[in-house]
């Protein structure tokens, strides 16, 4: 079982705290409610993906620059053991934004419980804060298309994603709650991301809900359709020539990221059997639609039609925990 800790004070020494260091500090997950003016809360969650530090920063900054809350603050201090080895997750452990649907492991008892506390709050909003690794903009994702979801990404960016999948995610499952946002604040340490998602929290305290409508079309939402990942168990590389990987990915992949790849474009080199690849898309509901996007040439596998990619990474590990980037398209928001 994993335990969570409720706390009604923040613990001596956080706010100076490196992410290394909070788990010697909390000893584990941790809910700090600390109360404000106002009985509404706003949520925060940092560090479901232990190396993924920009959300403490912001935090601390935030509990720096005021001592006197507008409205309850409610911060969720996830994986501190892997934040503690500057690691997204330990070998052996589940992903942290992947444990908040129900579930038989340890730590979705404990999403369960984070779950039931914060609903039994009067609940103003959430944001989730995350970095990324490759080269991607700053941008906001959402999981309904709702106009208070919009005004609140559009605080932190005017590039929004809109997606149903992966379900598990913390911000999907909060947002039965109360509007949600899941920040992507760049690399770890990006000073822009830092001072976006610093400015969303400020604005979440004191003027979300009186916040003034925003013309829907001044900002792009593309909704994601598709996951790629590498076939268990196939080895890849990335080299701007072929290899004797399964999989060689192009070493420039990430420069792709929120831009139309056309149709053709050469992707990675594959070594599978003619007309197989170490290289799968599936879409929400869990199909297979690999053939939908890319097609052999030889040892080529090529983009079949025109899509959009975000979250491009080359960090292996990444890759091999999760994915090699998503596949998105345009989102009308008359829908």
């Amino acid at each position: 079982m994993v335990d969570l800790r409720v706390l009604t004070t923040l613990p001596e020494g956080f706010v100076n705290s490196a992410a290394k260091e909070l788990h010697a500090l909390l000893g584990g997950p941790t809910l700090i409610h600390l109360k404000g003016r106002d009985s509404s809360a706003l949520v925060v969650s940092i560090l479901l993906h232990g190396n993924e530090t920009s959300g403490l920063t912001a935090v601390q900054e935030l509990l720096r620059s005021t001592d006197d809350l507008a409205r309850d603050l409610i911060i969720f201090v996830g994986n501190t053991a892997a934040a503690a080895r500057g690691e997204r997750r330990l070998d052996g452990q589940p992903d942290y934004n992947r444990i908040w649907a129900e579930g038989e492991l340890p730590e979705h008892q404990l999403a369960q419980q984070v779950l039931g506390y914060i609903a039994s709050c009067n609940l103003l909003a959430a944001i989730d804060i995350h970095n990324n690794t490759g080269k991607n903009p700053l941008y906001a994702c959402i999981n309904h298309v709702d106009r208070r979801f919009i005004r609140l990404a559009r605080q932190f960016s005017d590039t929004i994603v809109f997606f149903s999948e992966p379900h598990e995610v913390f911000g999907n499952n909060i947002a039965r709650y109360c509007p949600a946002v899941t920040l992507e604040c760049g690399v770890p340490g990006n000073p822009e991301g830092i001072a976006q998602a610093l400015a969303l929290m400020k604005f979440a305290l004191t003027g979300f809900e009186h916040g003034s409508a925003q013309r829907e079309h001044d900002c792009t939402v593309f909704h994601t359709v598709a996951r790629m990942t590498v076939v268990q168990d196939s080895e890849f590389t990335f080299s701007p020539r072929p290899t004797s990987a399964d999989l060689t990915l192009r070493d420039d992949l990430d420069s792709w990221n929120f831009r139309w790849i056309p149709p053709e474009t050469h992707f990675a080199y594959c070594n599978a059997p003619a007309k197989k690849s170490s290289l799968r898309v599936t879409d929400d509901a869990g199909h297979d639609v690999t053939d939908d996007y890319f097609f052999r040439e030889g040892n080529r596998l090529r983009t079949r039609c025109a899509f959009v990619p975000s979250m491009l990474t080359k960090d292996e590990r990444v890759i091999a925990q999760d994915c090699v980037g998503y596949i998105m398209e345009p989102y009308p928001l008359s829908q």
